[in-house]
């Protein structure tokens, strides 16, 4: 049986470890800390809405996703017996002034399924909001509860005979020949005929690595009311955030900052200030709500914004990191083109604009 390790616990490693047990491999992996505790803990979840233009790169793989992630999320749930509460309200992107509204009309031109919404059909699918937002966009998608995600993909890989390592940290690939033999990290040497770096905003932290991916933390700051007796219904979203994601246990998680700040895990006056602030415009009741939580992650954010998915340098790398903002939505695409190019099997998507090589270009 071919050995393969992963690097990095979050949904990309988990998913990744899933996927090569079910193609037959022995699969250790690796966790600096706790399974689905860094940025994947942190996501927010949402699934689907996009109204960027169809040259984007991304666009392909955000439509792959979107076609697996129900099937994906059922899967999941049959095997933990974990529900990841996928669910599909809709997405409803906001406009807040006048400016935004044009780019929202234009925009929403383009967008398959969308539908504007006036002031008036606004308010009667969210009666809380603001009589100042003038108008909005629906569009298809939803969101899943990332923490049960992280669970759920962590209960059904370890019952499929995936070993985990937890509160190790990889320092370095082996090599021999041109090709991976392992990792180290500081307790042992593991061997390995395949190693996957999934170790997101930390992949450029580990030496041996061929490219070296130019992958760095974006902090975010995010909190959750308790909107109980609000009830935000649909995932919004605004321009230049924040967004709006409910969950079924009565929170409304609201997100995120974008900061260039390197590890520091604080949080700011500014940062939340901020949050609250553009919260309350959009949905005035909100200002009555009890702070449920607040919390730190570190986004993997790649030199071009794109994700690394792919081969590298050494035979038997490969990379599946780099997603920043993007988060959980572009999982389960991500992860079938990366089994496709490690089976020498037919991609399904283009794989061009996420290879881990062009870092060396």
């Amino acid at each position: 049986m071919a050995e393969a390790v992963v690097i990095g616990g979050g949904v990309m490693g988990l998913a990744s470890a899933r996927e090569l047990r079910r193609r037959g491999y022995g699969v250790t992996l690796v966790e600096r800390a706790q399974p689905g505790r860094a940025a994947s803990w942190a996501s927010a979840g949402i699934i689907g809405a996009t109204l960027r233009d169809e040259s984007d790169p991304q666009s392909q793989l955000r439509h792959l996703s979107r076609q697996l992630w129900p099937g994906f999320a059922a899967e999941l749930q049959d095997e933990s017996g974990l529900d990841p509460e996928y669910r599909e309200m809709g997405c409803i992107q906001l406009a807040t002034d006048a400016e935004e509204l044009a780019w929202l009309r234009q925009a929403g031109a383009h967008v398959e399924d969308g539908e504007y919404l006036d002031s008036s059909q606004l308010r009667q699918l969210e009666p809380e909001l603001s009589p100042t937002i003038p108008g909005g966009l629906k569009v298809p998608g939803g969101n899943v509860d990332n923490r049960r995600l992280c669970r759920a993909l962590e209960i059904a890989i370890r019952r499929t005979g995936v070993r985990i390592i937890t509160g190790s940290e990889v320092r370095r690939l082996t090599t021999s020949g041109g090709r991976v033999s392992g990792v180290e990290t500081a307790e042992q040497r593991l061997s390995a005929d395949l190693v996957i770096m999934a170790a997101g905003a930390w992949s450029a932290t580990i030496d041996g690595l061929a490219p070296r991916p130019p992958v760095s933390p974006q902090r975010g700051q995010i909190l959750a009311l308790d909107q109980t007796r609000v009830g935000v219904r649909h995932v919004l979203l605004t321009p230049g955030d924040p967004y709006f994601v409910p969950r079924s246990d009565g929170r409304l998680v609201i997100g995120a900052t974008r900061e260039e700040a390197g590890w520091d895990a604080s949080f700011t006056a500014g940062g939340i200030a901020w949050l609250l602030n553009r919260a309350m415009q959009v949905v005035p009741a909100l200002s009555e709500c009890p702070i449920a939580e607040m919390w730190i992650g570190f986004r993997p954010l790649s030199a071009d914004g794109l994700p690394l998915i792919g081969r590298g340098a050494l035979d038997g790398l490969f990379f599946l990191t780099g997603h920043g903002p993007s988060g959980i939505a572009p999982l389960p695409g991500s992860v079938a083109l990366l089994m496709a190019l490690i089976a020498g099997e037919a991609p399904p998507i283009a794989p061009d604009a996420f290879d881990p090589l062009r870092v060396r270009r």
